[in-house]
């Protein structure tokens, strides 16, 4: 029988059926991590409601100049046809000036998202000899530019976010925005002729605009060179995207964050044809500000799910090695209420964090199961201070726990030398213990 190898040997088969044991726990543990995931999607759904009625993630680019053109081609037989094409030219100089002056938290149920409204002005040059030079320095030399017929574009990731849109001008005239075509970088677009402008030198252009997301506010640097500067009362930005402010300073009042980017920093040039430049590649060099909470409470408790099962283990080990030494017996139907106690912490952890900050959460889930882990080992073992030591232990372990949560940076390195002392511990405690003896010593 296969159980026939483990006759006369007490401390094999408890190992053998605690092993079994932390496999069984297994199926729990991952249930907690389906729920996690679970919970961490509706947070998402959430996200997309706010969106939809408020504004999502915004991502706003300067003023470019769009120049339709016509090429003619004549074919073998004689025939000439015409194919239209679209010439994007972006300005000399950007300056963005932005405020978000209003962030609060939509809530969905129970889940929050920030949400705000950013003040932005935009103003800058475009250089009519760089046009010009645009336009005759094409693919195609007999091009027929339609320069009455061009337009100003304004790229915008969505266009539902717009609130306000007012004091639009280039070269002195007044621009009156509407939907973008198709071509190009989605956004809107104002029509104006730019024959009118042929002995300027400089084309200088501004805008304000009041615009409504959620989340986060890039900007695409669509200038030789783009200066940004943006403010706001939020108090934990996250800087993102292709470039990381020059200067930026937080305190208990918000941010202050600039930055400059410079034509060689981008993957596309001053101007383009048709969509050889589209949205996601000026998406691609964007930078800006996350607007998140400061805890992001599904990440946290993935990773303190991840860490369920070596702290289960380990803590199993303890008693074994401490049943092991004689100094108390414990039934394999103890170790399996005590992990099925340790997996409980976990869905307490989710399920208070959802309402309450992420370190009372943890504690109070912790303080829970210290205690009832206490309280059930001293009426297990009849020893109140045997229960007390468990509980000290546990303590101990998930102050650990906790610093592994927290660290991102140290976490391996924490979790490394802290399963090296664990392990060392055991060993030296049971470096004498007969494993092939046939009772355990008392």
């Amino acid at each position: 029988m296969a159980w026939s190898m483990f006759e006369g040997k007490p401390l094999a088969a408890k190992l053998c059926a605690i092993g079994l044991i932390v496999v069984g726990l297994m199926i729990p543990l991952s249930m907690l991590r389906g729920l996690v995931l679970e919970r961490s999607q509706m947070r998402n759904q959430a996200v997309e409601t706010v969106a939809k009625g408020w504004g999502g993630s915004l991502t706003v680019g300067g003023p470019m100049l769009r120049v339709p053109f016509d090429v003619e081609s004549k074919s073998n037989t004689g025939e000439v046809s015409r194919k239209s094409h679209q010439l994007f030219i972006l300005a000399s100089d950007l300056d963005i000036q932005a405020t978000i002056d209003h962030t609060t938290t939509r809530r969905i149920g129970i889940y929050g998202v920030p949400v705000y409204l950013v003040r932005a002005k935009l103003s800058g040059t475009f250089k009519m000899t760089d046009v010009l030079a645009a336009a005759a320095l094409g693919p195609y030399p007999t091009a027929n530019f339609r320069w009455q017929e061009a337009s100003v574009r304004l790229p915008l990731s969505d266009v539902r976010s717009v609130r306000e849109f007012n004091g639009a001008t280039i070269g002195q005239r007044s621009l009156t925005f509407g939907p973008a075509l198709p071509q190009g970088p989605a956004g809107v677009e104002a029509g104006i002729d730019l024959s009118e402008f042929f002995r300027e030198q400089i084309l200088p252009f501004s805008a304000q605009l009041v615009l409504a997301g959620s989340e986060s506010l890039s900007f695409v640097p669509t200038a030789a060179v783009t200066r940004a500067n943006l403010a706001s009362d939020w108090p934990d930005p996250q800087f993102q995207g292709a470039f990381l402010p020059a200067q930026y300073t937080i305190d208990g009042h918000g941010f202050r964050a600039n930055w400059q980017v410079l034509a060689l920093n981008r993957a596309f040039a001053q101007s383009w044809i048709d969509n050889q430049v589209d949205s996601p590649q000026l998406a691609n060099a964007a930078y800006g500000v996350g607007l998140f909470q400061s805890v992001d409470v599904y990440q946290r408790s993935e990773r303190a799910v991840k860490y369920a099962l070596l702290f289960i283990s380990l803590t199993f080990l303890a008693f074994f090695a401490w049943e092991s030494l004689g100094r108390v017996r414990v039934h394999a139907m103890q170790y399996l209420l005590i992990g099925l106690a340790l997996s409980t912490f976990y869905l307490l952890l989710i399920a208070l964090a959802e309402h309450l900050p992420f370190w009372l959460s943890y504690w109070l889930g912790a303080a829970a199961l210290v205690g009832l882990l206490g309280f059930y080992v001293s009426g297990a073992t009849d020893s109140v201070r045997l229960g007390a030591m468990i509980a000290a232990v546990m303590s101990l372990v998930y102050g650990l726990l906790f610093m592994l949560v927290l660290s991102e940076s140290y976490a391996l390195l924490i979790g490394a030398i802290a399963l090296f002392a664990i392990l060392a511990t055991v060993m030296v405690a049971t470096r004498k213990l007969r494993w092939d003896a046939g009772t355990p010593p008392r």
